[in-house]
């Protein structure tokens, strides 16, 4: 449904929930699916905030343990709690469930990550150009700048 129409992860059912919300009372929708909608879901600026995040909170209570793990990482970042969630660590758990908007909400949230990319995400040279394209798309010009700042070496010769 997502890849036909995007959009709908933005459509509000009847009580004013997204999609999203209704799916986390879902017990029986694995983690893949979850990621999915969250990433989705995560693409629209307006879903980034502190409030709009947080606001999923109540609607967690009834999900899976796994599910229950990538919102806590999510709820981690908003709450600046670094001590339960350290930014490193919860960008290598988007990293590795492959949320991709999730890794980019860490970079705008903690740019210090940045320096270098490839060393701190492990990134070989060859997943750059697509990582440098949903840089472009999902986070903030300044991210963007400190990204392309740190890694020079991919400049090189242009």
């Amino acid at each position: 449904l997502l890849q036909v129409w995007p959009d709908a992860a933005k459509e509000k059912k009847r009580c004013g929930c997204p999609p999203l919300h209704a799916a986390c009372h879902n017990r029986a929708l694995p983690l893949e699916v979850m990621t999915l909608l969250v990433n989705n879901w995560l693409s629209y600026k307006e879903n980034r905030t502190n409030e709009a995040i947080m606001s999923s909170q109540t609607h967690t209570a009834r999900c899976t343990e796994h599910v229950e793990v990538l919102f806590s990482h999510l709820f981690a970042l908003c709450n600046s709690d670094t001590l339960t969630h350290p930014p490193k660590e919860i960008m290598d758990y988007f990293i590795r469930i492959q949320l991709c908007n999730g890794v980019t909400l860490v970079l705008d949230r903690h740019p210090t990550l940045m320096s270098p990319v490839t060393e701190t995400m492990g990134l070989d040279t060859k997943v750059m150009a697509d990582f440098l394209s949903t840089v472009g798309r999902c986070c903030r010009l300044t991210t963007m700048w400190g990204v392309l700042c740190n890694e020079q070496d991919l400049l090189e010769g242009v």
